[in-house]
């Protein structure tokens, strides 16, 4: 039986709700971080529930198809700076369900003005599942304009 686009009972998967995304609509920055040149994206975590960081297992993410090195990467919450690297060892330190965060990525040369195309799986493992160990897999792809510079 079909509805809405999925099949109801089948091996189908569901839509996905766009709310379950965690690149945000906003658009793509460029800056520099402790003297690196790179790109700046608006994060929402995608759980169900506030996580701590070191429930953060993996970013993975592409612009216009190349992908970026984990190594590079930094996580930006409530002021403070994190390698992904570090996350693991951040059980006292929660990202809210409320708020965002930006996620930098090296980035040595200049992105050309317009939209581009980006993709992300950002996995995490939920503590308030029991029964084992529950990884969640949270793709996400937008189009994202570069802000403008003033």
């Amino acid at each position: 039986m079909q509805r809405e686009g999925h099949v109801i009972g089948g091996g189908a998967q569901r839509p996905r709700p766009k709310d379950r995304d965690f690149l945000c609509e906003e658009d793509i920055r460029q800056t520099v971080l402790e003297g690196r040149p790179g790109l700046l994206f608006r994060l929402r975590l995608p759980s169900y529930r506030s996580l701590p960081l070191s429930c953060i297992e993996r970013i993975e993410l592409s612009v216009d198809g190349r992908p970026v090195e984990e190594a590079g990467m930094r996580l930006i919450l409530g002021g403070h700076s994190y390698r992904l690297d570090e996350l693991p060892g951040l059980s006292k330190v929660f990202w809210w369900i409320l708020d965002q965060a930006d996620l930098f990525v090296p980035w040595s040369e200049r992105l050309q003005a317009g939209e581009h195309e980006v993709e992300g799986m950002m996995v995490t493992v939920e503590p308030y599942m029991t029964g084992g160990r529950y990884a969640m897999y949270y793709p996400s792809r937008r189009r994202l304009a570069l802000a403008s510079e003033e």
